[in-house]
């Protein structure tokens, strides 16, 4: 028994760094990037929230508080976008009306989602 047990978890702790673990991350950060970093167009990923999505997936990614979003979280969100100059020129240049925008997600990575009603 205590072999088979040792066996196991031997099994168990050498395949366990194979697998590795991936999370991806977002915050909700206020604060625009540094300055250090320059946004781009292809840092910024826009999202249109439809009532009427041919795809059920699509509109399960999008998070519930944007989907339904208060007018606090839309308020915030606008803000944000007001207070980042370079990420108010990418949104104006790609058409989109800062007053439909409802959430603004900033990836790990520096990026921005930016969800539209």
């Amino acid at each position: 028994m205590k072999k088979a047990l040792t066996i196991a978890l031997a099994a168990a702790l050498s395949t366990a760094p194979l697998g590795g673990l991936a999370f991806a991350q977002t915050t909700n950060s206020t604060t625009p990037m540094a300055a250090t970093s320059a946004m781009t167009d292809d840092m910024v990923t826009v999202v249109i929230i439809s009532d009427q999505t041919p795809d059920e997936t699509e509109t399960q990614q999008i998070p519930e508080m944007y989907k339904n979003a208060t007018p606090e979280t839309a308020a915030s969100a606008q803000t944000e976008i007001k207070s980042d100059p370079a990420l108010l020129d990418i949104l104006t240049k790609k058409n989109v009306q800062i007053e439909n925008v409802v959430g603004v997600q900033t990836a790990a990575s520096g990026g921005k989602i930016v969800y539209v009603k």
